[in-house]
């Protein structure tokens, strides 16, 4: 995943060629993706009908995925040297850190993966109260709760990012601006790259997973206890919206997995692209080329989000 590593470090190869290509799919995908969470905000804040919860936490999502489809344009428009079209002058030492920690590192890609993901799981929090309690909805989730649970996404997402601010540094070169943190062993990595996996990963697809159960027990139980009762319209159109829901359900999952695993995977592994590390393999030139695959993946996710719950 992009938000995982820099995109510099992932497309750093002999074949220039490829490195362009892969970056300029990057950069697409980016330039796709903000447009397309972008038209999700406008239609939802402009139209009125649209205003309610649901649609209030999509925009959320959107917005998450928008910041995390600039960041990416960012990078590589900035820093890698495949696609580069700005050079960035360092004026000072503390530019330098700023540009180093904050910018050149994964700390934000980062922040707006874990806000993609929390968002999502909130989405599903959601309409998992809406179907499995619907007398309890208007009580659990008030609009006040929902700022607060929102406002404290963005803030675990900052605070989950944060260790990845002590993987660059300003570089001691003056004609380099960041250099990589060397560190005695890879404990830091190791540790730093199984808290992700399961934070970002493991634990969002969890959370999910059960609340999509619980809704779709949910709705075959209510269809069934309608057919009994002789409501054989209601339980139909129940049985059509619990098709419709699950479809939808099914290809949210289906495209986390299939879009998330790879690059989180490759985090918990292989973090930080070692030359000499836990796995031999993490240094070679064929698992940067995965790499590179994974995080374009990734990043496919944002770009679909807003098609999948349009």
């Amino acid at each position: 995943m992009s938000a995982m590593n820099s995109t510099q470090e992932v497309l750093d190869n002999k074949e220039p060629t490829i490195g362009k290509w892969v970056c300029q799919l990057f950069i697409a995908e980016g330039v796709i993706g903000i447009l397309g969470n972008l038209l999700v905000c406008l239609v939802i804040l402009r139209v009125k009908f649209l205003h309610n919860m649901t649609n209030y936490l999509l925009v959320n999502l959107a917005v998450a995925d928008m910041l995390l489809c600039l960041y990416n344009i960012f990078s590589g428009l900035l820093y890698n040297d495949d696609c580069k079209i700005i050079d960035y002058v360092h004026k000072s030492f503390g530019e330098k850190v700023v540009f180093c920690r904050f910018l050149q590192s994964p700390f934000l890609s980062w922040v707006f993966s874990y806000a993609s993901a929390y968002n999502l799981c909130v989405v599903t929090l959601e309409r998992y109260v809406a179907i499995v309690h619907p007398l309890q909805y208007a009580r659990k989730l008030t609009a006040t709760r929902m700022k607060i649970l929102i406002a404290l996404i963005w803030m675990i997402s900052f605070l989950f990012s944060l260790p990845f601010i002590f993987r660059l540094q300003p570089s001691k070169d003056p004609d380099l601006a960041c250099s990589k943190i060397e560190y005695q062993d890879n404990t830091f990595h190791i540790l730093l790259g199984v808290f992700a996996f399961c934070s970002v990963y493991l634990l969002p697809l969890t959370l999910m997973s059960w609340a999509y159960y619980k809704i779709q027990v949910t709705l075959k139980r209510q269809a069934k206890a309608l057919n009994l009762r002789h409501a054989r319209a209601a339980a139909y159109d129940l049985v059509i919206a619990r098709q419709r829901l699950v479809s939808m359900l099914t290809i949210v999952l289906g495209a986390l997995i299939i879009l998330w695993t790879p690059a989180d995977t490759s985090v918990l592994f292989c973090l930080h692209l070692p030359d000499k590390g836990p796995f031999s393999f993490c240094g070679s030139q064929g698992f940067k080329y995965f790499k590179g695959i994974a995080n374009c993946m990734f990043y496919f996710n944002s770009v679909i989000n807003p098609i999948i719950y349009e």
